[in-house]
């Protein structure tokens, strides 16, 4: 079984089971149904990243650094975006960049990201002042000097010391940085693919290398701790990362336009293959590069894939795991804000932040229920919060 043939104008808005369509573009496209489970097992593993580093590490680093390494599940987020932006978007800036399609396609993507960004960090900021007295003893991660720049996306760009509040959202920072960029970026690779090609790939390949090894990167929490050669940049260069992530999403989707690169990774045996190749990348703590890498032919793969992982990520579950995924993301902050003010769990030794260690079952234990939790409190913040004010955001702005 292929992917889902139901029809939509924006590949991040449907879901499979109602399989709706949505008047955010002039042409319909193809739902790509495996991104949306993807995207769901993604955030899931970003959560799991949060609850070891601020909750409990129930997995040493000494024996496997596969959840260690979860951050780079945004990179995927990242390049996912690309992808799903010239697969929707593309034929919008074929020739030139027109004012109307050009508001249409902003106002689609503030409406998609910005009220549950907006929601969360006010939400979060009322419980800092008015539960803890702007922290007390002090939180550095949640100053309120940071919220100006989190209010206005600028908060992947350095204009803060650190990560702050609603510390996942740097991201969406970064991409909605991408989004201005995507339409010269999509008119560039419809006038000149050869040259635009050529020029992405070595911005591309300079970005992530500067990343990891030549611009000045700090340890907040100590600058004395070297930084080590790797992509979590979050606060002070986010926004490169998301870039080079996005524009890196977008050339994957050159590949998946050819019908014969499209038949070489459709096989479940292909895609299996390059998820084992990540898991062993994770877990051994290969170079970033190499996980990012995987991770973009793990795109190609998903959306060409005609067998049993198709048939997979079609499952209602896992489909509504991915309606859920940009929740599940900025929701998480909430079961982990306790343990930044003091909180523990029972059987955690150790304190400090990514140092309360604790038994493996045990552990495991509190991560399934934390787990639950997350996806109750986000399917009650998409259906309240992220589906009614992007439709209503759409409906007011997007005409």
């Amino acid at each position: 079984m292929n992917q889902s043939l139901n029809y939509a104008t924006s590949a991040e808005e449907p879901t499979a089971v109602s399989a709706k369509t949505f008047k955010i573009t002039a042409h319909k496209v193809e739902y790509l149904s495996s991104l949306t489970a993807l995207r769901g097992i993604a955030a899931l593993l970003v959560a799991v990243f949060h609850f070891e580093m601020a909750v409990a590490r129930f997995v040493p680093a000494a024996q496997s650094m596969f959840f260690e390494k979860c951050y780079l599940m945004v990179d995927l987020f990242f390049i996912m975006s690309g992808f799903i932006m010239m697969h929707v978007y593309s034929n919008d800036f074929k020739q030139k960049i027109q004012a109307d399609t050009l508001k249409k396609f902003l106002v689609a993507r503030f409406a998609r990201v910005y009220p549950l960004h907006i929601f969360s960090l006010l939400l979060l900021v009322v419980i800092v002042r008015w539960l803890t007295n702007w922290g007390n003893p002090p939180i550095i991660l949640e100053q309120p000097a940071d919220i100006l720049p989190n209010i206005f996306l600028l908060h992947s760009f350095g204009l803060t010391h650190i990560y702050s509040w609603n510390i996942p959202s740097w991201s969406i920072s970064a991409e909605f940085a991408a989004y201005l960029l995507f339409p010269v970026i999509a008119l560039f690779i419809n006038k000149k693919k050869a040259v635009a090609v050529l020029i992405f790939t070595v911005l591309i390949v300079t970005a992530y290398y500067a990343i990891m090894y030549l611009l000045p990167r700090v340890n907040p929490i100590n600058p004395a701790i070297p930084v080590p050669h790797n992509l979590n940049t979050t606060f002070d260069y986010g926004y490169i990362r998301g870039i080079a992530g996005f524009t890196t999403g977008v050339l994957v989707y050159l590949l998946y336009e050819s019908r014969a690169i499209r038949k070489a990774f459709s096989s479940d045996t292909a895609s299996l293959l390059i998820i084992a190749g990540i898991i062993l990348s994770l877990h051994f703590a290969l170079n970033d590069g190499i996980t990012v890498f995987l991770f973009a032919i793990l795109v190609l793969s998903f959306t060409a894939n005609t067998g049993k992982i198709a048939d997979f990520c079609n499952r209602k579950f896992m489909q509504f795991l991915g309606n859920i995924s940009y929740s599940v993301y900025l929701m998480q902050i909430f079961l982990q804000e306790p343990f930044s003010h003091g909180a523990y769990l029972p059987g955690t030794t150790g304190i400090g932040r990514g140092k309360q260690n604790i038994d493996f079952f045990l552990g495991l234990g509190y991560c399934v229920v934390y787990l639950i939790l997350l996806i109750l409190i986000s399917y009650v913040t998409y259906r309240w919060v992220e589906g009614p004010s992007r439709r209503f955001i759409n409906r007011i702005l997007g005409k």
